[in-house]
């Protein structure tokens, strides 16, 4: 006898190879980030994200079995691409530092072209200040900060960061920097003015020495 299907599952198209599950979580995470973009993290469902994959919405908790854990894994992956892929792979220690912070900020500014659901969820995660997604996200500042601190003190020790900079100030200017570049990208300015901003941000205020 043949295998009966769930009513509410859709037919998979004659010839449709079946994802691992590995590739079937990753799918619909990506189909999530699109709809948390789209919707909020407060407002988006499974039954949106099962929608936009064209799968059923059992299907969706079998992945992220409660609102919770979806939330939390499109958080960990937003966390994950700013952290691990954009900025973490440029604090070499064999490139001078002004250069690590400047590509930095400019790296960024391309992942919001290249990510643009990411950089959306990231902006609405940064403003939940008045539920529990609020500490997640300076958990996650901090070690982005951690990050930063550490290069621009290495620049300290080297010389080519002034002696008097404030390293902490620095790194919070660049990271509060973020906001105004991820606005200046989302709303179409022109990518050669938002480069003139991240130079003018890197050359006229965080590397020049401090007026006493």
């Amino acid at each position: 006898m043949a295998n009966s299907r769930p009513d509410d599952a859709p037919a998979r198209p004659p010839g449709a190879r079946r994802l691992a599950p590995d590739a079937r979580r990753a799918q619909l995470l990506t189909c999530a980030l699109k709809v948390f973009a789209r919707r909020g993290l407060g407002a988006a469902r499974h039954a949106e994200i099962a929608a936009e994959a064209g799968m059923s919405v059992p299907t969706v908790f079998v992945y992220f079995p409660t609102r919770e854990a979806l939330v939390q894994a499109v958080l960990e992956e937003v966390a994950r691409l700013i952290h691990d892929d954009v900025l973490k792979p440029l604090q070499r220690d064999d490139v001078p530092a002004p250069t690590v912070l400047r590509q930095s900020a400019l790296a960024f500014a391309e992942a919001i072209d290249l990510y643009p659901d990411h950089a959306r969820v990231w902006l609405d995660w940064s403003t939940s200040v008045r539920d529990e997604l609020w500490p997640r996200y300076l958990a996650f500042q901090d070690r982005v900060q951690a990050l930063l601190l550490t290069t621009t003190l290495r620049g300290k020790t080297e010389g080519s960061l002034p002696a008097d900079l404030d390293a902490e100030d620095a790194v919070r200017l660049l990271i509060g920097s973020a906001y105004m570049i991820a606005q200046m990208k989302l709303t179409g300015t022109d990518s050669a003015r938002v480069r003139h901003f991240i130079e003018s941000l890197v050359e006229g205020f965080l590397f020049r020495p401090a007026q006493r």
